[in-house]
């Protein structure tokens, strides 16, 4: 550091690492404490605002009433299928019932012809982590077409749970199912249920829970979802969206629509009254414990926690949990310490101190009641109960700290000898954000999301991890740093956050090793009978803001400006050139080593409107030397409008070296010998980059 901190602002840096530290490191003891902290939300809403669950989601139970009626559960399957059946008129039904053993064959038939009959029966599975015996696999076939397909995996880990074992319905009431969901709700490491799961692994597929698969059927939408190898990224349905969290946190109704079963098959209730609707079947009477507590009520009906998941996304009021809300508020409590230290007065102090609680933590509980958005209270009343004891507690340490920092959050993508070099100065990175001229490489593996489609998510997580990784050696191996994966594209910055010498000849070096590194993989994919892949690559170098493009609590380091708009946009014209690297005028005037280059076109980037000239950077060898030669004379000719001459030569060359690109110009040629263009001509192409 350039200069000593004072005593209260690192009291308050120390104070605010800790606090960030708990809250991310999730702890039993804190997290446990914390949950119960959380509750008291739930109920002071209940007393200030009546929430009811949406009229169109409506629970059957299997309820006391029933039981007295009817006779004790599990009831004769054919009185299941009367009740199924009055249920008819509804859009969607869901079971939290499982079928999974025999009862008699004529039971178990008109059972499954009942539901068969319906349509739009949902049933119900329980996953299970421990068990005797498993499904069988014809079972396990038909349950796979209940699972979703339309996804997207980041990492070639997916971080959902996985269930070794499935209870399902029997053979012949699955087959009858619309489709098969889990209902298996995990609690709260207290044992309470606040949270309500999205998708369960079990054989390597994706399941969604019943509520989730409700929805899908009643809005008649696929769903689409991506993860990584801590979980659910995103998942979409219809209009329909969550993010970054398998488990939706569960806003709870003051009153929930139930109707009993027996009132169902007596006729006493019109089931006319069911259209439309979404009908989940359940058990609430006591006696068979289908009871879940939860921090409403201790004895919840577990039917119940399916239909307020539906209802939550029916009505739109998903309780919002954003990390960065709750370090906002972290952030403030630590800052309400440090100024309130400055009073002399302890019973000023005391008072500020009162005052300030009763500000931020009637804030939490408004942005809850109105917005729907959960804070984290348990982590800034940890601030207040802490307060200035941590002051001086870590300031011996910072320094080195620091330092550890930098180096851990860096190592991964930049050198070795360009991280020893922060960590030494550290001065030299500005986290606010510095201009600086730097060379910036994208690449693009060429039609990967259409080759993907034919191959199975492990196979393609396993085809970007062979490409990603060496093409990533070959970053860092010439001092660039990796800025980010877009899919299956990478981002890399040369001569930052440090100063490397020579970066756009490093950036050629590291393309044209690119190059090598693909045949090398895909002469591998052809050995493990995979198909083989192309590459793309833009280098431009420009000056651009680079640094901390976000906030001290998330390093996030890269570059923003024209020049990284312009390397994104010649990768992405390869496709046009039919070519492997492109580099713009820019990163040709700063080279110092011999390259085999040629020159490829002027260009209009988008926005701009005097034209950018581009090269194509060639494997140094003879035979491009050749081609370069030759194609350099042709391309002289066509930017002087000696069309008729450069189409020879174009031709020419394609019969020579079979060089695409001269195709390319050889068209154009044709084109512009019956279309001249409006003189003068500034020789670029309408290609103008997207």
């Amino acid at each position: 550091m350039k200069s000593v901190l004072t005593y209260k602002s690192v009291a308050i840096y120390i104070l605010l690492i800790l606090t960030l530290f708990l809250y991310n490191s999730h702890f039993y003891f804190f997290e446990k404490f914390a949950l119960s902290v959380n509750d008291y939300k739930y109920k002071i809403k209940f007393l200030v605002k009546q929430q009811e669950i949406n009229d169109n989601v409506i629970i059957v139970e299997v309820d006391e009433k029933s039981i007295n009626k009817l006779g004790r559960w599990p009831w004769n399957r054919k009185k299941i299928a009367e009740l199924f059946s009055k249920l008819r008129p509804a859009s969607v039904i869901g079971l939290d019932i499982v079928f999974s053993e025999y009862s008699n064959p004529e039971d178990d038939n008109q059972l499954s012809q009942t539901i068969m009959e319906n349509g739009n029966v949902i049933g119900g599975v329980f996953f299970r982590s421990q068990a005797t015996e498993n499904a069988d696999e014809s079972l396990i076939d038909i349950l796979s077409d209940s699972a979703i397909f339309r996804i997207k995996l980041l990492d070639k880990t997916i971080g959902l749970k996985e269930f070794e074992y499935i209870e399902p319905n029997i053979y012949e009431i699955t087959e009858s199912l619309a489709a098969s969901a889990f209902f298996t709700i995990e609690p709260d490491i207290d044992g309470l249920y606040r949270n309500y799961p999205f998708f369960y692994l079990h054989k390597g597929l994706i399941f969604p829970s019943l509520g989730l698969q409700i929805l899908r059927f009643y809005l008649n939408s696929d769903i689409e979802a991506t993860f990584n190898k801590k979980g659910l990224v995103e998942f979409k349905l219809g209009n329909l969206q969550y993010k970054d969290s398998n488990h939706l946190k569960l806003n709870f109704y003051n009153k929930v629509h139930y109707i009993s079963a027996y009132d169902i098959i007596s006729g006493e209730y019109d089931t006319s009254k069911l259209k439309n609707k979404i009908v989940i079947v359940g058990i609430t009477e006591t006696g068979i414990f289908d009871l879940r507590p939860t921090p409403i009520n201790p004895i919840t009906p577990g039917v119940s926690l399916h239909a307020t998941f539906i209802s939550n996304f029916l009505d739109n009021v998903l309780i919002e949990e954003n990390n960065k809300t709750d370090i906002l508020f972290i952030i403030f409590s630590c800052l309400i310490i440090f100024f309130v230290s400055f009073f002399k007065k302890i019973y000023k102090r005391i008072a500020a101190y009162f005052l300030s609680f009763m500000l931020i933590y009637t804030t939490s509980i408004f942005l809850f009641i109105k917005y729907n958005l959960w804070i984290n209270d348990f982590y800034f009343l940890f601030s207040f109960a802490i307060g200035i004891i941590l002051t001086e507690l870590v300031l011996f340490v910072f320094t080195d700290l620091k330092a550890i920092g930098i180096k851990k959050a860096f190592s991964s993508y930049v050198s070795p000898d360009v991280v020893e070099i922060m960590t030494e100065h550290p001065d030299k990175l500005k986290l606010g954000g510095e201009t600086r001229e730097i060379t910036i490489l994208f690449t693009d593996i060429r039609g990967f999301t259409t080759l993907s489609e034919g191959l199975d998510s492990e196979k393609v997580v396993y085809m970007l991890n062979q490409l990603n990784t060496p093409l990533t050696h070959a970053i860092l191996n010439n001092k660039g740093l990796l800025d980010k994966y877009i899919g299956d594209a990478i981002m890399a910055i040369f001569n930052a956050p440090v100063n490397i010498e020579n970066h756009p000849d490093m950036a050629c070096k590291a393309s044209l090793e690119m190059l090598n590194i693909i045949k090398d993989v895909n002469n591998k994919f052809k050995s493990e009978n995979l198909p083989s892949v192309d590459i793309g690559i833009g280098i431009n170098t420009g000056i651009a803001t680079v640094g901390n493009i976000g906030s001290d609590v998330r390093f996030d380091y890269t570059a923003i400006g024209d020049s990284v708009n312009l390397a994104s946009r010649l990768e992405g014209l390869n496709k046009l050139y039919k070519t492997h690297i492109i580099i713009s005028e820019f990163v040709k005037e700063k080279l110092n080593d011999d390259y085999c280059l040629r020159l490829l076109d002027k260009v209009v980037v988008k926005g701009k409107e005097k034209p950018v000239t581009i090269y194509q950077l060639l494997e140094d060898n003879q035979n491009n030397r050749n081609l370069t030669k030759e194609f350099n004379e042709a391309i002289n000719k066509y930017f002087s409008t000696d069309f008729y001459i450069a189409l020879q030569h174009f031709e020419e060359i394609y019969k020579k070296f079979q060089d695409e690109t001269s195709i390319i110009f050889a068209e154009r040629c044709k084109y512009f010998i019956s279309n001249p263009p409006d003189m003068p001509w500034n020789g670029a192409y309408i290609a103008k980059t997207k």
